[in-house]
């Protein structure tokens, strides 16, 4: 690319966050995007007012993208609770290098803590649904799903201590839906 081509305010954004899964949010510099981009720091100021700007649009996307758009396409198109949790635990393992990347950035950003708090009470709330949906009481539903939560963001936070695998997702979903009283 040449210093005279043009991108969009939606090109920078993408390459951000290509940029905060690789390196972090402090490697979200803005003269690697405009060298990834092939263009100056001026098509940068074009588009945003400072880095602050553009961290900030990162924010609005990640947290756009987990709760509506994905969301909605996992879980709208099958009425079967089980089927949906299983979306939802396929699709965190899909996504799980921004949302690590959200969640450091997380620690210490007030900004960030918020969208990833919105996005994940949005996840409960679904994970939630489909726990009543089966027959769970309200405090034992938001119970599970908070605990699937931790345990599927934890899954990819926290590796195996002996470097083997992990149950398998059906096997994991089972301990979760499982009765106590059918131990």
């Amino acid at each position: 690319m040449s210093n005279r081509t043009r991108v969009a305010r939606r090109d920078w954004i993408e390459a951000a966050y290509q940029e905060l899964v690789r390196a972090g949010e402090r490697g979200v510099g803005i003269n690697a995007l405009a060298a990834r981009l092939g263009v100056t720091k001026g098509s940068f100021y074009w588009h945003f007012k400072d880095r602050s700007e553009l961290m900030r649009a990162l924010l609005d996307r990640w947290a756009h993208e987990r709760t509506d758009e994905v969301l909605a396409l996992t879980l709208g198109s099958t009425p079967d609770p089980r089927e949906r949790l299983r979306r939802i635990q396929a699709l965190g393992h899909e996504v799980a290098p921004i949302d690590r990347a959200m969640r450091l950035w997380a620690q210490h950003s007030a900004e960030a803590d918020e969208a990833v708090r919105h996005s994940d009470r949005a996840l409960l709330g679904h994970i939630t649904a489909c726990l009543d949906e089966l027959g769970f009481s309200p405090g034992e539903a938001r119970l599970r799903a908070l605990l699937m939560l931790r345990a599927w963001v934890g899954g990819y936070l926290v590796p195996s201590p002996d470097g083997g695998e992990a149950p398998g997702a059906e096997r994991t979903l089972e301990i979760f839906l499982a009765d106590p009283a059918d131990s």
